[in-house]
């Protein structure tokens, strides 16, 4: 008997996990929004929107609104989602955009974002899909699949570029002896080797942040397990970070070769050096030893 049991207590068995509770959100958004005069349209974007839903996944939740309403949806917007998903726990906004997330007491999590129509971009309904829309302002488009996600390799420039940047951050963390900030930069350079990892198999994310099993081969996915655990500890820190940089450059440079792009050898160099120069590592050599 475990030590939560009593004679007497049976102990509650889980049942099968499904996302009924957000197709009955997503059921209600259709009632909230045909009732309110103010929403011209509503679509899902995210996991819902790609075919991807499982019983993980939040909901997104689009809407378009007459633009003489923007300032009540500011202040109120939960109130639209309290309409749709019932009491809530917690409504946060989100920075930049009107609207924000939401979690009810059984921890179904909506995000709504309001859009006023005279400010609405082509780019804001691509890739989406309509919910309600009278106006036809939403095009319909196909359920997306993997097939449709992956293309061909491309190269990442951007992410190349921040990849450095964090990389060589590293002497200020470290120099300032501010390791738990340093250990936070693991996690951002592993989040550049993804996004390289990603743009080899062609792969262009449409949906959340939470899925990424499917995008990675199976030996993407093992180097990515094998990254060594860091301690908040100067050259434990420097070991993850010194194994993930010399996979990136090897990866990135073949990368760069196979699409026939141009590798930022300067950048690289200066980047090594400066890291060289003040912590006496190599990060283009095998990884340090650990003490």
């Amino acid at each position: 008997m475990s030590p939560s049991e009593r004679p007497g207590q049976q102990s509650e068995v889980p049942g099968p996990v499904t996302d009924a509770r957000q197709r009955a959100l997503i059921d209600q958004a259709v009632v909230a929004v045909n009732d309110d005069d103010r929403i011209l349209a509503a679509w899902l974007g995210g996991s819902y929107a790609s075919g991807e839903a499982d019983a993980y996944s939040d909901v997104d939740l689009h809407c378009l609104v007459v633009d003489d309403s923007a300032g009540w949806f500011t202040d109120h917007w939960s109130e639209t989602a309290a309409a749709i998903a019932g009491p809530l726990v917690l409504a946060s906004n989100l920075p930049g955009v009107i609207g924000g997330y939401a979690l009810t007491s059984d921890w179904v999590h909506l995000d709504l974002i309001i859009h006023p129509a005279s400010m609405l971009e082509r780019t804001d309904v691509e890739g989406v899909k309509p919910l309600y829309d009278p106006t036809r302002v939403v095009p319909v488009q196909a359920e997306r699949s993997d097939a449709t996600r992956q293309g061909d390799p491309y190269f990442p420039a951007a992410a190349v570029d921040l990849f450095f940047y964090f990389l060589g951050n590293l002497v200020v963390t470290l120099g300032r002896g501010e390791l738990i900030v340093a250990h936070g930069g693991i996690v951002a350079v592993r989040a550049g080797l993804i996004d390289l990892m990603l743009a080899e198999r062609g792969i262009r994310r449409t949906g959340g942040g939470k899925r990424l099993n499917p995008y990675l081969d199976a030996d993407q996915r093992a180097f990515l397990e094998s990254i060594p655990g860091a301690d908040v500890t100067r050259d434990q820190i420097a070991h993850a970070v010194q194994f993930i940089a010399c996979e990136f450059i090897r990866r990135g440079r073949a990368l760069a070769a196979r699409t026939g792009s141009i590798w930022p050898m300067g950048l690289e160099d200066a980047t090594i050096t400066h890291l060289q120069r003040h912590l006496g590592i190599d990060f283009r050599a095998g990884p340090v030893a650990e003490s």
